[in-house]
């Protein structure tokens, strides 16, 4: 009888109270994050996750990033700050990184341009880079120790590997193991055990998906985005079917179990029809007053304005890019009035590459000065050389009354390994036009 009520008891502790729902937070980067249907066919498999979880019970606040480092997602004000804002006791931390802290090669970007500068030679300019045994772990230690003060439990998941194969295998630098002694995944394990935090070794288990499935196969169904790195609807799927059978195998996680929910295919799919639907024309059948607004005042953030265009501060184009850097941008603003929003229907803005045809775009937006809602409303993976391009707006934005909207350009080169200079993005004239809600 004890150990009934005993029983009866513990399971009590895990339901949460009634009207209340916890959440379960994802931070990570591009693999993760949030991406606008209209605007590419990149797609996070965090934004899948809620389909495997009671929607009256569970709450998934999908924040990857993309472009983030554990250093940069950890220093950059609407990113880890703001998420922590968004946690209550009881909540459910999901942390996976280590894409783009290998961007310097499995050294710390401080050190080496320490380094650099002591050799008197140019230091790098992405700041994303640790070292997987020291500021990686350390940064792993700080979300740990953080979330645990707010009554967080936080889960250490490795990263997704990518689509490196070799013979049919995925090689080292796929699971993130740079050298014997550059390796993201061990350094992760050994944080969790050092601090008896749970590990779901999502890189082991996506690399036996994939090579189960075979490279032809995986590049024509989980990899249509045009690199070896990004999944698309189909890839992000299924990743989150991956993590949702980690999490059922974890001992540690009995209690985050009693809230899943295993969905057939047809309500997998079903759940991913409605991402790429939502949204469509809420916002267009609102009404207003019409407006059209030239915006011809920006923030530059690690980025200069040249006689030439827009280059990083620094002049060089980093070596090793795949992907936008969170804290590199060209920003523009909108705000809404106190007490009425307005809806964007068009936005319209002139793009170049000047000086040779690796640069890469992507154009976000989010809300306040803690950046929410980040939304990618455009991309494009290769502008063309010495080509002006239109942006246009293919779904309205919807601004909230006293809300201001931050647009955000983010370029980054494709350097083919090593740093660029004398190429430069340009831009025009930014005209926006929508409606002020009545």
């Amino acid at each position: 009888m004890k150990r009934t009520l005993l029983f009866v008891f513990c399971f009590l502790l895990f339901v949460p109270v009634f009207g209340a729902k916890r959440k379960v937070h994802t931070i990570g980067d591009s693999t993760m994050s949030e991406y606008k249907p209209a605007a590419t066919s990149k797609r996070g498999w965090g934004m899948y996750l809620q389909a495997f979880f009671n929607p009256d019970s569970v709450e998934v606040n999908n924040r990857g990033k993309s472009g983030a480092s554990t250093r940069t997602f950890y220093e950059t004000e609407n990113l880890w700050p703001s998420v922590k804002a968004q946690m209550s006791a009881g909540d459910y931390l999901i942390i996976q990184f280590a894409h783009n802290d290998e961007k310097c090669k499995g050294e710390d970007v401080y050190v080496e341009n320490a380094r650099l500068r002591a050799e008197g030679k140019d230091t790098l300019t992405d700041m994303r880079g640790t070292e997987p045994n020291s500021t990686y772990k350390e940064y792993l230690r700080k979300y740990v120790n953080e979330a645990r003060e707010l009554g967080v439990t936080p889960i250490l998941m490795s990263p997704i590997c990518r689509a490196y194969f070799k013979d049919g295998k995925i090689n080292d630098e796929g699971c993130h193991v740079l050298s014997p002694d550059k390796d993201y995944v061990r350094a992760m394990r050994e944080v969790a055990e050092e601090m008896g935090v749970p590990f779901l070794d999502m890189t082991a288990r996506s690399k036996a998906f994939y090579e189960s499935r075979g490279k032809e196969f995986c590049m024509s169904h989980y990899f249509k985005c045009g690199d070896k790195t990004h999944t698309s609807k189909e890839g992000g799927m299924a990743i989150a079917t991956l993590a949702y059978e980690l999490i059922l195998e974890s001992e540690a996680l009995d209690a985050l179990r009693l809230f899943t929910y295993l969905p057939t295919i047809e309500e997998v799919e079903a759940y991913a029809q409605r991402i790429e639907e939502a949204g469509k024309q809420a916002a267009i059948e609102a009404k207003g007053t019409p407006f059209d607004l030239v915006i011809d005042e920006w923030l530059l953030v690690n980025i200069e304005r040249v006689q030439g265009g827009y280059v990083p501060t620094g002049g060089a184009w980093p070596a090793g890019e795949i992907d936008e850097v969170a804290n590199r941008y060209i920003e523009y603003t909108i705000e809404a009035d106190k007490k009425k929003g307005l809806v964007i229907e068009g936005i319209t803005l002139p793009v170049r590459a000047k000086g040779g045809e690796g640069m890469n775009i992507h154009i976000n937006y989010g809300f306040g000065e803690s950046f929410s809602g980040v939304t990618t409303i455009y991309e494009n993976t290769a502008l063309p050389k010495d080509k002006w391009l239109t942006v246009t707006l293919d779904q309205p934005i919807l601004v909230p009354a006293g809300q201001t909207l931050h647009l955000r350009v983010l370029p980054w080169y494709d350097s083919n390994g090593r740093p660029q200079k004398k190429k430069y993005l340009q831009l025009g004239e930014l005209k926006v036009s929508g409606k002020r809600l009545q």
